[in-house]
C-alpha cells in the first residue's frame, strides 16, 4: 500500500485534531474564539461537548480514511 503526500498530510492533521480533544478533555477547558481565550467545561458546556465529540470523529476519520479504501 503506497502512502501518497496528501495522505501524510490528512493524518497528520487527523492527529493535531485529536491532540487538541486529549487537550480540551485532561484540562476542562474548550478554546472560545469569541473571547479569544480559553473558557471552562462549566462556563461553555455545549461548545466543549461540539468540540470533543466533534472533533473525536473527525479526527479519527483523516486519520483511517487513507486506509479505507
Amino acid at each position: 500500500m503506497d502512502i501518497e503526500a496528501i495522505d501524510m498530510a490528512r493524518i497528520g492533521i487527523g492527529a493535531a485534531i485529536l491532540v487538541y480533544v486529549a487537550n480540551c478533555t485532561l484540562n476542562q477547558r474548550v478554546w472560545i474564539r469569541k473571547t479569544f481565550s480559553w473558557g471552562a467545561k462549566d462556563e461553555y458546556p455545549k461548545i466543549y461537548l461540539m468540540n470533543v465529540i466533534g472533533g473525536t470523529l473527525i479526527g479519527l476519520f483523516l486519520i483511517s480514511s487513507p486506509f479505507l479504501l
